[in-house]
């Protein structure tokens, strides 16, 4: 089983959601690439945009309607049917977690309507999890990161990455919160801090972030979706093509099109052969493990001319906006695998092949294998230093990664 956890649900996601069409897009992207799309119990209740796509009431209330923007409301499906799975702490309710935030006041609590809506779509495919084991991934994963930036950092610098280091470790449990709290109080008492002192408490909270966000899928044993930073990517000098596909047509990828996809022609789809064994190779890339490069090519060909079809034979019915733009769309899209001999790592890219002023509206999925996956295969002299991750706002939300 492929199980993908969505990160772009998360509230301390700092990728952008242009709105609730922008985010059914990214979600039937992932459906469509994934066995079990995964959320958290939070963002399943805290999420105003994720609430909309699965309940009508909620898109009414929640003020989250475009003018003139066609948004569906047909989501619930996914959730009754498993293929979106809410991931629930042990021993927690949706009422009960519901009711701890809005004493806390935390942003965007749902209404206890929602919550029984949310219940019952999800009460046949609820996904417990240890929220101890969650808290402490989170504290590792921060620690784990400060720790790496102690062996580089100097002066005033250092001085504070330890203070957060000491106190961080010191916290049981560890929350989200606490640490921006802290770094709030950190900065107000140095108000005349260098630019580096800045920077790496800025860093500290990107560290944060990050952590949050994989804590929860470390514990499920779940791949990460997410934005594309380039330093995922394998180098290309080090690339070796495996597969190249081209001119292949351009539905699988089209962000408009796969936000007015109808929830039925969704259900049709993951039901074909090509794409289920179009899931399981990248699966195995994801992993590491070399795909059947035959199997791989023939059923990308044959999923994505299905996906096209399918869209023309909705549209057509429906008319309207999707309509308008399928019959001026002249994007193909393009396929790559890629290997890293050096260090045994693999890569899979989907992408619209197009000119940048025919970007608007596309996405792009890309499969890695992790770096951590190789990292024993390679020799002192190969090795090279860590290229810095950008922060997570500065990302393409469109260009998707799936790993580790």
């Amino acid at each position: 089983m492929e199980n993908v956890y969505l990160s772009d649900v998360e509230p301390h996601s700092a990728a952008p959601v242009d709105g609730a069409a922008d985010l059914r897009a990214r979600i039937l992207l992932h459906v469509l690439f994934s066995d079990t799309l995964l959320i958290g119990d939070s963002q399943s209740l805290n999420n105003r945009y994720f609430r909309a796509l699965v309940s009508g009431r909620q898109m009414s209330v929640s003020g989250t309607a475009v003018p003139g923007v066609t948004t569906l409301s047909d989501l619930a499906p996914l959730l009754t049917e498993g293929h979106i799975r809410v991931a629930l702490r042990s021993g927690a309710t949706h009422h009960g977690i519901r009711n701890a935030h809005a004493a806390k006041n935390v942003d965007n609590v749902p209404d206890p309507d929602y919550v029984d809506e949310l219940q019952a779509m999800t009460s046949g495919h609820a996904l417990t999890y240890d929220g101890t084991a969650v808290s402490a991934a989170f504290k590792a994963g921060v620690l784990e990161r400060i720790d790496g930036a102690l062996a580089f950092a100097r002066g005033d610098a250092r001085h504070s990455l330890r203070a957060a280091h000491d106190w961080a470790a010191d916290q049981s449990p560890l929350e989200y919160k606490a640490i921006r709290d802290w770094l709030a109080r950190h900065r107000a008492a140095r108000p005349h801090a260098g630019a580096d002192v800045v920077l790496a408490l800025q860093s500290v909270d990107q560290w944060a972030g990050e952590s949050y966000r994989q804590a929860l899928p470390r514990v499920l044993g779940a791949a990460v979706a997410a934005p594309l930073d380039d330093v995922d990517v394998i180098p290309a000098a080090r690339s070796h093509r495996l597969l190249d596909l081209t001119d292949l047509a351009p539905g699988l990828l089209d962000g408009l099109l796969l936000s007015l996809l109808p929830v039925d022609v969704l259900f049709e789809a993951v039901s074909q052969p090509s794409r289920n064994a179009m899931v399981a190779q990248l699966a195995r890339v994801r992993r590491g493990i070399r795909p059947d490069t035959d199997v791989l090519g023939s059923a990308t060909q044959e999923f994505s001319a299905w996906m096209t079809q399918a869209c023309h034979r909705a549209f057509r019915q429906e008319g309207g906006r999707a309509w308008q733009h399928l019959q001026g769309e002249d994007r193909l899209m393009r396929f790559g695998l890629d290997e890293d001999p050096t260090a045994g790592r693999l890569g899979a890219g989907l992408e619209v092949a197009h000119a940048p002023v025919a970007q608007a509206g596309a996405l792009s999925l890309h499969v890695l294998s992790s770096m951590a996956d190789s990292m024993g295969e390679l020799d002192a002299e190969s090795l090279e230093l860590p290229r810095q991750r950008r922060p997570q706002h500065d990302l393409d939300p469109s260009r998707r990664l799936v790993t580790l």
